[in-house]
């Protein structure tokens, strides 16, 4: 136990609460539901780049490795440097930042039966994030190893158990008398999913889209990575087509463009505008803030005619670490968007959130 109040000390700024939600027991449905691979997260600080050549890893690159050599290569960085564990994946950490900023969000995820799935739950119960969690028993939890040399993250992942969370499993919790994750269908709520959910999970994707999405029940995706555009282009460009809110940076907006047959990122917005249905578009650039290309007009209403318009991110003196700032940055608008704030002054909070994350380590928010 003494090492959980360390891991809530790193990871969370303080101890953990004791009015805890209880594993098993639900509530009220959340105003965002969010669907994502599970990971232990092991981040270590690089002093120099030794250790990346040798693997043969391109600084501030993301990927998936198996499983022996991420456990080698997580190791090896933590011989010499100092190695924080703490719950990672990319839907995972947007339900973590949400959870601090006071919206209470259901994650659906699937891990392991083994020691670090235990680790995990106990996490969850502690900090009162409601995890819908599906256990396999033939495999491992997932995990992650985060690199970070002069403020460039390189992650690699193998996703273990995250691979085989079921339609089964979300259609159960879908249907099941007083446990539903679903508000009202004239009720605003988010189903919020991350990319790198979207290789292993495509036929729980489309089970969402087909069977959840409608009225004000709306789709978020985050593209997350180049490597998953490209690599999973359709399904990608399928989701996209379905999202209300879409995230991601240039580079992932550039290989969407490309794959669905757009000369510019400009052109495959345009495209998916105007296909009659109301979309948000946010094309994150770092510390240069965010471009949002939208037709909205207000929440209920038709589209609009397309805007574009650019918003400067706030600026950070020291940047820590900036794994996870895009996470953040959809942690923080959506929780301004649901609580009925403006787009732009939402757009406002959310650069804001991510510009006080990447001040820590970790995708954390600075404490109190």
């Amino acid at each position: 136990m003494q090492y959980l109040s360390y891991l809530y000390e790193k990871i969370f700024g303080g101890s953990p609460p004791s009015d805890d939600t209880q594993g098993g027991c639900y509530h009220t449905p959340r105003k965002v539901v969010c669907f994502g691979n599970v990971l232990l997260d092991r981040l270590v600080k690089l002093e120099d780049p030794e250790l990346l050549q040798r693997y043969d890893l391109e600084l501030g690159s993301k990927g998936e490795m198996e499983l022996e050599k991420l456990n080698k290569l997580a190791l090896e960085a933590a011989e010499s440097s100092q190695c924080l564990t703490k719950p990672g994946g990319s839907a995972l950490n947007t339900a973590r930042i949400l959870k601090q900023l006071g919206t209470d969000p259901t994650f659906f995820g699937a891990v392991g039966a083994d020691n670090h799935a235990e680790e995990l739950r106990l996490i969850f119960q502690e900090r009162g994030i409601e995890a819908r969690l599906q256990t396999i028993e033939s495999t491992h939890t997932g995990q992650c190893v985060c690199l970070m040399y002069e403020d460039n993250p390189t992650l690699y992942a193998n996703i273990g158990a995250s691979a085989q969370f079921s339609v089964h499993a979300l259609s159960q919790a879908a249907i099941h008398e007083g446990q539903s994750f679903l508000r009202p269908l004239e009720r605003k709520q988010i189903l919020y999913v991350e990319g790198f959910f979207v290789p292993q999970c495509a036929d729980v994707c489309d089970y969402i889209v087909e069977n959840l999405v409608r009225n004000r029940r709306r789709l978020a995706l985050n593209l997350s990575a180049p490597y998953i555009v490209r690599g999973h282009a359709q399904a990608i460009l399928k989701l996209a087509q379905h999202a209300f809110f879409l995230f991601g940076n240039r580079q992932e907006f550039e290989e969407l463009a490309g794959a669905s047959g757009s000369s510019s990122v400009d052109q495959l917005a345009q495209k998916l505008l105007q296909d009659g249905n109301t979309r948000v578009i946010f094309i994150t650039k770092g510390s240069s803030g965010v471009q949002v290309i939208t037709n909205y007009v207000d929440e209920l209403g038709p589209p609009g005619p397309i805007t574009v318009e650019d918003y400067r991110a706030p600026r950070v003196d020291e940047v820590v670490d900036a794994t996870g700032a895009g996470d953040a940055f959809v942690a923080g608008f959506l929780h301004a968007w649901l609580e009925k704030r403006s787009l732009g002054e939402s757009i406002r909070v959310a650069t804001d959130v991510a510009a006080k994350v990447v001040t820590q380590v970790g995708c954390n928010l600075p404490s109190p």
